[in-house]
């Protein structure tokens, strides 16, 4: 019997493959283009990270007919929402759970449409963004959000659609998805009229302007207050974006670090810490305040 994971790979199209297609047929280039541009590279959680998901309820809900799955550890405290970035998944922010609760936090994680384990083939920051007002409805708003990368854009066009946060991290976060898309756009040398097709492809999708998928401009109208962490030698997302977005953002700062990257950056003690300390700071006094006074 033929191995169907096998089977199935050999009927996929690799992403050269599809460029190949699209310029030997132009006319097709453009969609070809978006469609990569939006296609994630889905991965899963390794056996540490499971075993800590593990500990969470495992649940899902449906988005334009996908099942989007989602983990969710109950405290009686406040709820942080923990979002992962473009190829993630729950995993990812997995190192942030366990000291989030040990100070009585609550804490959600979701897989993001065609990430992990959630259904999908096809991503962007507005259905993502979609999908956690959707969250939001079920397990209720959280006033609190650490996130990664394109995670960082996800949260903000969240709160833009009604999501109320109080606190954020955004660790390594993009500062304009269109200036993503021209870097993208560059590195497969397409010309300037495919450019503008896959531009107005993109804009058709989300129903609004990759202009205004700005953190920048948005930071400056959003109340909640953010911590912006970034790594000085991160080669997927550039250090200068991140200390963008957090001198733009009515009450942001920033927390540069040194040799860590774009990915591990998230398993850094120090960075965990510091975003735990900034969104727990209120709970973190609380608690010191009352153990001042048992003794």
């Amino acid at each position: 019997m033929e191995n169907l994971s096998t089977n199935v790979r050999s009927k996929q199209f690799t992403i050269s493959e599809k460029l190949e297609f699209g310029k030997k047929r132009p006319e097709h280039l453009g969609k070809v283009a978006t469609n990569i541009f939006l296609l994630p590279h889905r991965t899963f959680p390794s056996r540490k990270e499971k075993d800590i998901l593990s500990l969470g309820e495992m649940s899902q809900f449906q988005r334009n007919g996908k099942n989007i799955t989602y983990w969710h550890w109950k405290n009686p405290g406040k709820q942080v929402l923990l979002i992962h970035g473009w190829n993630g998944h729950s995993g990812n922010l997995s190192r942030f759970v366990q000291p989030l609760l040990d100070l009585g936090l609550s804490v959600v994680s979701l897989d993001l449409p065609g990430h992990g384990s959630s259904e999908g083939k096809f991503c962007n920051i507005v259905l993502s963004a979609e999908t956690i007002v959707d969250l939001v409805k079920i397990v209720g708003s959280p006033s609190l959000i650490i996130s990664h990368s394109f995670g960082g854009a996800v949260a903000t066009v969240a709160q833009e659609l009604g999501v109320s946060v109080e606190k954020a991290v955004y660790i390594s976060p993009p500062s304009r998805l269109e200036l993503l898309r021209e870097v993208f756009s560059k590195s497969l040398g397409l010309d300037d009229s495919v450019k503008e097709e896959m531009r107005m492809r993109m804009e058709r999708k989300i129903h609004r302007s990759l202009d205004s998928l700005d953190l920048e401009r948005s930071g400056k109208v959003l109340d909640s207050e953010l911590l912006v962490i970034h790594d000085e030698s991160d080669n997927e997302v550039p250090f200068i974006m991140g200390k963008r977005v957090a001198r733009a953002w009515k009450k942001g700062s920033f927390f540069p670090t040194k040799g860590l990257g774009h990915q591990m950056i998230l398993r850094s003690e120090d960075v965990i810490e510091k975003a735990v300390q900034f969104i727990a700071k209120e709970t973190i006094e609380e608690k010191n305040l009352l153990r001042l006074n048992l003794v």
